[in-house]
């Protein structure tokens, strides 16, 4: 058992932060190094605003992951088992493969990629050198989920919706200076289809992995997006208006994804609900409420009420899920076991490839795409390859 394990987080924009307050937290993991292109978010005064008692002290900084990697495998005093990968889903360029070889576990946030290709590489490579690997679905460890996920595995599974509703500007930390690297000028790389991948790809994947943790894997997607007016295009915030996209599960499931980002709006709001033929399901504040009847049928006395229909299922105590997923990889770490993960880097192939075969999809005029196609035909092959970079 390594103990305790040495964790690396690269990119220190706002989900880094998080995980960083996170792995601060817990005893198992001593955080040895950051890595961060922009020296101010490397600054303890700065982190210390977002991670409470933080200090340097016995951590080594970089900013560039090169020098990472290097010294972790050459200097014995340095030694990594476990590296963050925290930064835009554009900006990935061989570091998770990198690491990989060099036998260093990895935690990758979604989305990996916005090249199914390149996800592919990165699997196989994990795969290959027999470490671990996970991608940070952290709505698998919210406790209402959880709730949601015993009660409908015996469950006959028929039609999902969410409804998410948000500010294009929305993203509550603006670390990153992508104004220097070619992205927005105003730091919300999330509204950039050119580094997000749309917000279906960078947000919309928590609802539909979410959905695969209670319904299983996706078969098929079609969708369709309102497209942004030119004019209404600023700091390079040129993601769609809305989107409807519908995922057909292999189980028969129909999940329809419906969202939207609206430009001066501020404001955002959502839905979400899951139906098995004999009842409904949702989240309700901290409760998760069924919906179903369960006395003779057809009913003696008429209409059943709300109150003979709502059943709140027990689950575990509520916790932050963020902190929970980050508690079990280091578990899975220290211990070698991959089962102790919610989701793997491979198991969670099928949620990428689902993101980005709707906007194929859209791309297509609302095409249906079934994703063992768009994995592997040669029709699809342009849209998987990740241009080569000009230098």
């Amino acid at each position: 058992m390594v103990h305790p394990v040495r964790v690396g987080i690269i990119g220190l924009g706002q989900r880094g932060l998080q995980h960083l307050n996170c792995l601060w937290r817990i005893a198992d993991a001593r955080i040895v190094a950051l890595c961060d292109p922009f020296e101010e978010n490397l600054a303890e005064a700065k982190i210390s605003g977002f991670v409470d008692d933080f200090s340097l002290e016995g951590i080594r900084t970089f900013s560039r992951f090169s020098h990472m990697l290097d010294s972790a495998t050459s200097d014995d005093a340095f030694g990594l088992d476990a590296l963050y990968f925290c930064i835009p889903p554009n900006r990935h360029d061989g570091e998770v493969i990198a690491a990989v070889a060099a036998g260093i576990h990895v935690f990758v946030e979604k989305p990996v990629s916005l090249f199914y290709d390149e996800a592919i590489e990165m699997e196989a490579a994990i795969r290959q050198a027999g470490v671990i690997g996970t991608v940070g679905f952290n709505q698998r460890h919210d406790h209402r989920h959880e709730a949601m996920h015993d009660f409908l595995q015996d469950k006959r599974l028929v039609m999902a919706t969410a409804v998410g509703n948000g500010a294009l500007e929305a993203h509550s930390t603006k670390h990153t200076r992508t104004e220097q690297l070619g992205g927005p000028g105003n730091r919300v790389w999330a509204a950039s289809a050119a580094w997000s991948g749309t917000t279906v790809v960078e947000s919309g994947i928590h609802q539909l992995d979410t959905m695969r943790y209670w319904a299983g894997d996706v078969a098929w997607t079609r969708a369709d997006y309102v497209h942004r007016d030119a004019a209404d295009i600023e700091d390079g915030g040129d993601n769609p208006y809305a989107y409807s996209v519908t995922f057909g599960f292999e189980s028969g499931l129909l999940f329809n994804l419906l969202m939207s980002r609206l430009r001066k709006t501020f404001w955002g709001d959502g839905y979400a609900g899951l139906m098995w033929d004999h009842g409904h399901v949702k989240v309700e504040g901290e409760e998760v409420a069924a919906y179903y009847y369960e006395g003779p049928y057809p009913p003696v006395s008429g209409r059943p009420s709300v109150d003979d229909l709502r059943h709140v299922l027990p689950g575990p105590e509520k916790r932050d899920a963020t902190l929970h997923i980050n508690q079990c990889f280091v578990e899975a770490v220290a211990r070698g076991d991959a089962s102790v993960l919610r989701n793997t880097f491979s198991s969670s192939m099928n949620s990428h490839a689902a993101v980005l075969a709707a906007n194929l999809s859209d791309q297509m005029g609302g095409r249906k795409i079934q994703l063992a196609d768009f994995a592997a035909s040669a029709e699809f092959a342009d849209f998987r390859r990740k241009p080569v970079q000009e230098t």
